[in-house]
Parts: C-alpha cells; structure tokens; sequence
C-alpha cells in the first residue's frame, strides 16, 4: 500500500512524506516497528509516544504520524487526534474490514462477556463462520485466541477484522469496554447493531463521574445506522431508560416488564433448572430453554436475541443457538460438587455486579445460607471497595474476605478497607483470609444441602497479579482441590 493510499479520510493538518512511500505496516508500538512501517506517536495516559520516535526511526519506520510537528529531515504526517488517525490508518491499511461485516457492538459495566458469547452461539446456530471479540477470546471462523484486554487497540481490532473477511465471516459481536470509546480504538467502526446492558460504579479510576463514564458508553451508538431499530437497550437499567429516551426510535428497549419490545411471557420460569419460557420480541415469540442460572442471565438472553433480531437472524435460529450454549466460563458458573453442595463462580468484581449475583441466588435458593468468598483488585479504584464491604454484609450469611489481584497494593491494606463497609453496614462477623486457596478451601468446607458457596471477583481469570508477578490461580480448580480433600479426610 502507498502513504497517499493510506492517508484516505485522515484528517492531516501538513503532510511532509512521500505520498508513493510503500507501507508495510501500521503501529503505534515502536517494539514492533519493521522496515518501511508508519510509527504513530500516540499521547498515553502514563508515557507519550512521541518519547519513542527516534527508537522507531532507527528500527526503520518510514514514516512518522504525531500531533507535534516533527523536524524537517523526518517524513511525517501532522494530524488533530493521533488516536483517530490510528484507527483510520489501521482500518485502511488491512482494507477497511469492518465494512465487510455485520458487526454487532456490546457494551454496559456488566454482561458484557455472556451477552456477546450467547450472540456468538446465535450466529453459530446460523452455520455461518462467526466473528468475537472478548473479554475471554478472540475469534474468526475456526481461528481463536486467547484475549489480552476486553477490546483490542485499534491496529489488533483491524487485524482480526481482517482475519474475520479472510475466514468468511458474515456476523461478529465484539465487547466495546468505554475505555476503548473513550481512547477512540473503535473510531469508524461501523456497527449494525449496538447493545447496552446496564451502568454502575467501574472504572473511576479513569472515569471522572457517572456522567462521564456514560457518555463514554453512549459513543458506541454513534457508531450505528439510527433509522432503524439498532440499537438494543436494557430498559430495567435508569441509564437505559435514558439512553433509549435519547436514542427515540432507534432503541429497541427489553427488560422485565410488558412495557418493553423483548420482555418474558407470563409464566416464564427462572428456576435451579435454568430458564425456561417464551420471550415476547419484535419478530414474533422466542422460545428459550437454557441451563443458564438466574434473572441476569434472562437479561442477557433478551439483549442477545434483540441484538440477533436488529441484524435480521430468524427466529428458529435465534432459538437452537439458545438451547446450545451450556455455560458461560466465569459467569454465573454452576461447579459441578455433587447433589448436595451448590458452588458458584462468578467474575462479578464490582459493587453493582456483585449485588446482582447475591439477589440472583437468592431468588434461585431462598432456603440456602449463602457463604461468600471475595476481594478486590489493586492499583483500582478503591471506592468501590467499602460498597462492596456493605453489599456483603446486606446479601451474605458469612463473608469471607480474601485477596483478588493486589498488584502492587497490600491485600491486607485492601482487606481492611473492603472490612470498613462490612462494618457500617451493622455487622462484625466476616473473615478475613488472605490466601486466597485456604478461603476457598473454607467456604467449600461449608458448603452442604442447606449453603450455597459463592466465590467471585475472578471468574474465568486463571491467575492472580501479586506486585510485578502473574501466578497461576484458577478458582474452579481450587474448588476442585478442595473437594478432593474434603473426601479423602472423610475416607
């Protein structure tokens, strides 16, 4: 590809490069720079990447992308926005991929990952080679791999919408976390369907206020045809409500009530055995027979078939991929611990997440104790953890406080503060364990006919971060540890 070729729609304040320059690749990470590559120096939140141009030149850039103007003797391109000119040069340079798919746009503080995974199963009952982008994975027909981040930077996002095309791929649903908005790594996706879940308190450590982490959310919706009904919005959520008031006749709203466009059938039932019942929708009734648990996966199953129905997925479809999908790793994950013990593992890592989970078991066993197992992350933000400290306290029986990913933090220090909410809350019963493995082995210790053991903040996450450490921790097989122990003492 040429520069001139490459600079289509990126809006350039002076261009002093060689518009027939070949271009051999598109990068703001100057490690991965080759010969002939473009190197865009993009402002970060911690280091500048106009501090690796000379790194990037000498590893043979050919050409520099910045906001500041460079000296003459360096072939550069000056734009406005670094960020928006990445996801354009990266979009051209692999020949606009995502205008090749029919891709569906998830996001919300919580859901995210079952929503896009039950769409993923929607499109695979189509018999279609299926796009992802996720929390869990990456995915393009038969070619997956592990995810690093929730959304990739805009030049790996370009890449395996490239790798999509190149499989066949007709229908993808990707997560859209509001950093990846904010930082302008999906700039001129075309989305044909956008969905949002719910909002609540995450990410303050990067969000100014609730205002603000909602506006990031609302730039996905910026992104999709608003003439018709694309736009798929939980209206039991108060920032649904206000984003679909906003959106008008775009919003296709689902929710608990008949006031909605996807909403359940009188007699629907949300049981121990799964879900089970008929969803009233646009296109006409939906059966759905799912093993999954609870009235939050019910709301992720809405979002889904509405997000199925807005790219035109017919309903006997729609219908097999909801019977196929068997679990979602992390989420609302039932360990199978025999008949008379109930153990759950669930990624929620966030007050409002976390208040979900408890009242879903809740209503699925109202005659268990609960017995929780959960910490929180460090180097996050750490309002969040007292709330959950107090959410605890309303929701569970007995608490065990333990340690998530302290990175860099003491998980004692982040403990304590979690302990202060449990406190004001009226109650000085919890535990504190910090070793995660001997809390879990405690609460499983419990577990029984009458307790439901609930361990959550990791969900499908198989390490922890302890300072500048990543080490191997899997919950699901701590559970499975500690289960074994169990029967060979009592043998």
């Amino acid at each position: 590809m040429r520069l001139r070729e490459l600079l289509d729609r990126v809006e350039a304040v002076a261009v002093r490069a060689d518009g027939e320059t070949a271009v051999t690749s598109v990068t703001s990470d100057s490690r991965e720079v080759v010969s002939g590559s473009v190197f865009v120096a993009v402002p970060g939140l911690m280091v500048d990447g106009a501090a690796f141009i000379g790194q990037a030149l000498e590893r043979g850039a050919a050409v520099v992308v910045s906001q500041a103007p460079q000296p003459r003797e360096i072939p550069a391109v000056q734009v406005r926005d670094a960020r928006l000119a990445l996801a354009t040069l990266a979009s051209n340079f692999h020949g606009r991929p995502a205008e090749k798919l029919r891709l569906i746009g998830v996001t919300g503080t919580s859901g995210k990952t079952t929503t896009t995974r039950m769409v993923e199963a929607i499109f695979d009952a189509t018999g279609s080679p299926v796009g992802l982008i996720g929390t869990i994975e990456y995915r393009a027909g038969g070619v997956r791999e592990i995810a690093d981040r929730t959304t990739p930077d805009a030049v790996v996002l370009q890449r395996w919408f490239a790798r999509m095309v190149a499989e066949g791929v007709e229908f993808a649903v990707m997560e859209v976390s509001s950093h990846a908005l904010a930082l302008r790594r999906t700039h001129g996706v075309p989305f044909a369907a956008a969905v949002f879940t719910n909002l609540s308190r995450d990410h303050f450590d990067f969000h100014r206020d609730f205002d603000d982490y909602f506006a990031a959310k609302k730039m996905l919706f910026d992104q999709i045809d608003r003439s018709t009904r694309t736009a798929v919005v939980n209206g039991d959520d108060e920032y649904g409500v206000r984003l679909a008031a906003e959106l008008g006749s775009a919003a296709m709203t689902f929710g608990r009530d008949a006031e909605h466009a996807i909403h359940p059938d009188e007699g629907f039932e949300v049981s121990i055995l799964g879900l089970h019942g008929t969803l009233a929708t646009p296109a006409g009734p939906v059966r759905v027979d799912s093993p999954l648990l609870g009235w939050p996966n019910l709301s992720n199953w809405m979002a889904a078939v509405g997000a199925a129905i807005a790219v035109g997925i017919a309903n006997d479809a729609i219908e097999r991929g909801i019977r196929s999908l068997a679990s979602v790793r992390g989420r609302f994950e039932k360990v199978d611990a025999g008949e008379d013990r109930a153990i759950l593992i669930d990624y929620a890592h966030k007050p409002d997440a976390l208040d979900k989970l408890l009242r879903a078991v809740r209503e699925l066993a109202p005659g268990r104790r609960i017995v929780l197992v959960f910490g929180c992350g460090g180097d996050r933000d750490a309002g969040k953890r007292p709330l959950m400290g107090e959410i605890a306290a309303r929701s569970a029986d007995t608490t065990i406080i333990t340690s998530d990913n302290p990175r860099s933090e003491d998980p004692l220090v982040i403990a304590r503060q979690i302990e202060d909410g449990y406190h004001a809350a009226g109650r000085d019963d919890c535990i504190v364990v910090i070793d995660r493995r001997e809390a879990i082995e405690r609460a499983v210790a419990m577990a029984g006919h009458d307790t439901a053991v609930v361990i959550a903040g990791k969900g499908h996450e198989t390490y922890q971060v302890i300072g500048d450490q990543i080490v191997h921790f899997d919950d699901r097989e701590e559970v499975g540890f500690a289960l074994r122990a169990l029967e060979k003492s009592a043998s």
